[in-house]
């Protein structure tokens, strides 16, 4: 049987995908001359900046990485790429935030400037996310335990920080659904631009 947090993990990967997907949509229509939506593209990244850099790559890090790596070294040097992947995003995207507000102000250049990161960040993401389940996904499997399996599962499936009162699941869907709402039809089918 196949465990849970896998498909967790794919299910989290395919809503980043969409959210991807939207980003890409809106910049090859830009490019062609369409107008900016920019309440679109703000929470397009507010989204980026809330779940997968702060939720769903962290939990990588810390719970799935982190027990393939006490399995098996045979993983090393993918994990430790992987890992790197997770660090440039995190720049890239303080970039995509200070460059939507040049967009937005109609600095000189600022929207292609945009343009061009969303893009590389957005082909980084999709590859990163196509390595990790078609190359570590499977390592994981090999060599995971249940008791590994359920703990991963545990990380993924929490849905509140008590600490901080933050419910991270319910602030992704809110954010999903604004980027639903506001998004042309039809969005988030089909293969990427």
């Amino acid at each position: 049987m196949r465990p849970e947090a896998i498909q967790i993990i794919k299910d989290e990967h395919l809503a980043i995908s969409a959210v991807l997907y939207s980003l890409r949509y809106l910049i090859k229509g830009m490019r062609k001359g369409e107008p900016a939506n920019f309440p679109l593209l703000k929470a397009i990244l507010d989204y980026i900046v809330s779940y997968p850099d702060r939720w769903h790559h962290p939990k990588e890090d810390k719970f799935l990485f982190a027990a393939v790596r006490q399995r098996t070294h045979d993983a090393d040097a993918l994990i430790g790429k992987l890992e790197r992947e997770h660090q440039l995003g995190y720049p890239m995207v303080e970039a995509l935030k200070q460059q939507l507000i040049a967009f937005q102000h109609g600095d000189s250049g600022a929207d292609q400037l945009f343009f061009d990161t969303a893009e590389r960040y957005a082909e980084l993401e999709w590859a990163h996310l196509q390595t990790e389940e078609e190359q570590l996904l499977p390592i994981a499997e090999r060599v995971l335990t249940e008791a590994d399996w359920r703990d991963i599962a545990q990380a993924f499936q929490e849905n509140d920080n008590p600490l901080f009162g933050i419910k991270p699941k319910e602030e992704a869907e809110a954010l999903y659904q604004r980027i639903l709402k506001l998004a042309p039809a039809p969005i988030g089918f089909g293969n990427a631009p």
